[in-house]
């Protein structure tokens, strides 16, 4: 019988499931060894001084964006089998420069796997890539049509084209009347000829990752209203809620974290209004937090930011992702709880220049890269309706200033005819502490249990004592006093006896000084005359 048994148990843990994991489960899965990562990307140089200084920043925001985990190193860095470790392998050449590592050169041109490679072409480097049809155009103003939606005016010195019609290829490259394909595949090779840091090539890129990846194919486009402080003006934030929700627009409010005086009446305003913001259809996004408003932001388990986020939801407000830069996802995941327990978030726009050497990423279970009202004021649409970007992005626009800002953004966004998604009807997972919030198209649920966001206004106490009175004790003041009255009669007793013992010295040697002196001045008596004086 327990032999039965046990080949029961045992096809039992053969066929079962295996769970979703979110979070810091994922994260951590996704860190265990650099056999995990999702993808190898080798990049030549950083190019400072020329107009691809910000290619690999880029590239490293893609990938994030689209929820990959990458292993990233340099050409000069690279050491021999390396991409033998993976399927996957992008190589970015930001110059024209000849390759000198051997040992990278004999894997390149011996690598079996799938390959994208962006830039310069180095002659005999991959040898597939020596048929590919390149012309090169000196100064272009350029167009990105992805599937019917162009990017506009952009200008590229030195512009390489495959120089062959686009076929039935969506992503193309318009110049002029011209248009050429803005990518070749050939067998596991894709060749991307031109990249520069722009909205439209980088869009364009991520669309052809992400089929690269064999991601899912739906995407979505939401809108953010980022950095919201407690002293921001949050009349203009009802404000914008009620116009978006008369306009029919779902949006996402990211809030900036803050540890301060969480218990002020203050801050009782702000989750006051942050909960009419839930009712107006709005969805809270929580910002990485910073030193400047968490103190302890950056160390191992941060008790502080679980503190913030339990006391948002004990107000009635629900953080369903995280808005982050693209380096939060370079730092060692063990030290970002709570943060890495988000399953989504949105990838802020980030300038910097990304930092050279070897180094790995960790990526969110979801991802969307962000955006602005520019990138979207100059693309164009063959139809009506927008319709979307190759891979999910979110328009991140500021807190308007005032009601004629307000109004130009509703107006840029309405004649656009954007297809926004609320974000709340995304899956979106965290647990956090004792609660576990999630989210989808049937609604908020947490711990299980589904929660209403109808705006319901608390009384805000009015007489809140932000400094608590001093407690004052007498008896220490009696205590202290005794003391001192028993020091200043002690030091009197002492002076005293010290006065009586020196005046009683002084005046015994007077005394005896006089007797002596009165004893030499008496005459002596003559014995003689006594015995005459005796009768």
């Amino acid at each position: 019988m327990k032999r039965y048994m046990i080949i029961f148990v045992a096809l039992f843990l053969m066929v079962r499931p295996m769970p979703v994991v979110y979070g810091m489960e994922a994260a951590t899965q996704q860190n265990s060894s650099a056999t995990t990562k999702d993808v190898l990307l080798i990049y030549d140089q950083l190019a400072l001084d020329t107009a691809y200084r910000n290619n690999l920043n880029a590239v490293e925001n893609l990938l994030t964006a689209l929820s990959r985990t990458a292993e990233i190193t340099s050409i000069d860095e690279y050491s021999s089998g390396r991409m033998s470790d993976y399927q996957k392998v992008i190589l970015l050449k930001n110059t024209d420069n000849r390759v000198s590592n051997l040992a990278f050169i004999n894997d390149c041109q011996n690598y079996a796997g799938a390959m994208v490679y962006i830039g310069f072409a180095t002659a005999g480097l991959i040898p597939a890539l020596d048929n590919f049809p390149i012309s090169r155009q000196l100064g272009r103003t350029v167009s990105v049509n992805m599937n019917q939606l162009v990017i506009n005016s952009i200008w590229i010195d030195e512009l390489r084209v495959i120089d062959e019609l686009p076929g039935s290829t969506k992503t193309t490259i318009l110049v002029g009347t011209a248009a050429y394909p803005f990518a070749k595949s050939l067998e596991k090779l894709t060749y991307v000829p031109t990249f520069i840091d722009s909205p439209g090539f980088v869009l364009a890129l991520g669309g052809i990752l992400k089929d690269w990846f064999v991601l899912e194919k739906s995407v979505d486009m939401t809108l953010l209203i980022p950095d919201i402080y407690p002293f921001s003006d949050l009349n203009m934030v009802i404000e914008t809620s009620d116009a978006f929700y008369a306009s029919g627009i779902p949006f996402a409010l990211g809030v900036v974290p803050i540890d301060d005086n969480i218990d002020f009446p203050a801050m009782a305003r702000f989750y006051q209004v942050l909960r009419y913001v839930q009712s107006r259809n709005g969805t809270i996004i929580v910002h990485r937090p910073s030193p400047d408003t968490i103190s302890d932001s950056g160390t191992v388990l941060s008790k502080k930011m679980y503190a913030v986020i339990t006391k948002m939801v004990e107000n009635g407000v629900y953080p369903l992702g995280l808005a982050t830069a693209k380096s939060l996802f370079f730092d060692d995941v063990s030290r970002l709880n709570p943060l890495n327990l988000f399953s989504s978030g949105i990838i802020l726009p980030d300038d910097e220049i990304s930092e050279g050497g070897s180094k790995e990423t960790w990526a969110l279970h979801s991802g969307s890269l962000g955006i602005s009202l520019e990138t979207i004021g100059n693309t164009s649409s063959s139809t009506r309706n927008f319709g979307n970007y190759p891979i999910n992005t979110t328009l991140v626009i500021p807190l308007p200033e005032n009601q004629a800002t307000l109004a130009a953004q509703l107006e840029m966004i309405n004649n656009k005819w954007l297809s926004l998604t609320d974000y709340k009807a995304l899956n979106n997972y965290w647990t956090i502490g004792q609660n576990t919030l999630t989210s989808s198209a049937s609604g908020v649920r947490v711990n299980g249990l589904p929660i209403s966001l109808i705006f319901d206004e608390e009384p805000i106490e009015e007489d809140y004592l932000y400094q608590k009175p001093r407690k004052y004790s007498l008896e220490k003041i009696f205590t202290a006093s005794i003391v001192f009255l028993l020091s200043v009669v002690g030091l009197i007793i002492v002076v005293f006896s010290m006065i009586v013992i020196f005046s009683r010295r002084v005046y015994l040697k007077k005394f005896r000084k006089v007797v002596n002196n009165e004893k030499k001045n008496e005459p002596e008596k003559n014995p003689h005359d006594q015995e005459e004086n005796t009768p």
